[in-house]
């Protein structure tokens, strides 16, 4: 009878055991799943520090602006005249390019802000430097219009009478369309819209002509007033 009862204590003793490192695991897995949840935010965060553009001299490469977007908690990085492609992380502020397998860095000035990105193109490094983009351009006297693009995140205005600059002048959206507005002297003037990194001619204006490097572009002229 007494060993009958102290092998169901030893039963029991040993159920409460199993029961308490149950529990204890159950709770080390939901601290760890809490962990695992907030971990991606802060990475989020720290992405944020890398999204904007970045530009290179126009006419160097065919690559002239890079433009660095988050979304879903990864960065994309969208060359002009190249497909978009994603960011994998391969060290601090070290990525690859996810399309080509190519390296990419972003450096930093002494403050700790991001100042540049550098990728390769065709086996050759490349520095461009990130510019802060202004506020779109909604006053003027001459306009642009585009419609449709509605998913895009940057549409510019580039021509002649900015340098070909493709950060300078940018659209807004008015209407359920992309609008650009600026103060021009009188003259005739070669431009282009770029949509996120694309050239395109303007759709509405079928006056065309051809620059000395044979690219077609638009043609506006500006009459002085009467």
């Amino acid at each position: 009878m007494l060993k009958t009862l102290a092998r169901g204590a030893s039963v029991v003793t040993l159920a409460l055991h199993l029961a308490a490192a149950c529990a204890f695991g159950a709770r080390q897995a939901q601290a760890g799943s809490a962990q695992a949840t907030a971990k991606p935010k802060a990475n989020t965060e720290a992405l944020k520090n890398y999204v904007g553009r970045y530009e290179l001299e126009v006419g160097l490469i065919p690559v002239s602006t890079l433009d660095v977007t988050l979304e879903g908690g990864e960065l994309w990085m969208k060359p002009s005249q190249a497909k978009k492609r994603r960011l994998t992380r391969a060290r601090t502020a070290a990525f690859a390019d996810e399309l080509e397998g190519r390296p990419v860095s972003f450096g930093r000035d002494d403050e700790g802000r991001v100042t540049s990105l550098t990728f390769f193109y065709e086996g050759e490094p490349y520095t461009a430097r990130r510019v802060e983009l202004p506020a779109p351009s909604l006053k003027g006297a001459t306009t642009f219009r585009l419609k449709g693009h509605a998913e895009a995140s940057v549409v510019a205005l580039s021509g002649s009478f900015n340098n070909w600059s493709q950060s300078q002048l940018l659209f807004g959206r008015e209407g359920g369309e992309w609008v650009c507005r600026v103060d021009l002297e009188p003259g005739v003037y070669q431009y282009k819209f770029v949509v996120d990194g694309e050239w395109l001619l303007d759709p509405s204006n079928p006056q065309t002509a051809e620059d000395e490097a044979g690219n077609v572009n638009n043609v506006v002229e500006v009459k002085p007033p009467e």
